[in-house]
């Protein structure tokens, strides 16, 4: 059983004419939904895979992001080590 936030979403997301249809579908016919979309987003993913623009700008977006994840690894290090220091001079 979906909450009704999660319900409202989908509300939201598909509309509630999408929603009764899905409703009177037959228990098959539901399986066949799911199988059909899951495809539909691995087909969707596999295009935006082979798209040559998309890795060029994936491949940039690791580049640029690299300087900042190893400020980030750094400086959360030194977090650690002086909350540890910290917690054994008895401060908190």
């Amino acid at each position: 059983m979906l909450s009704e936030k999660k319900m409202a979403k989908l509300e939201k997301i598909l509309g509630r004419e999408r929603l009764g249809e899905l409703e009177a579908l037959s228990v098959d016919d539901l399986k066949n939904k799911v199988v059909a979309a899951e495809s539909a987003i691995k087909f969707a993913q596999n295009e935006l895979e082979s798209n040559p623009k998309f890795q060029e700008l994936k491949e940039n977006l690791k580049a640029l992001s690299e300087g900042m994840k190893e400020v980030k690894k750094h400086q959360k290090a030194v977090i650690d080590y002086a909350i540890s220091l910290l917690e054994d001079k008895g401060q908190e």
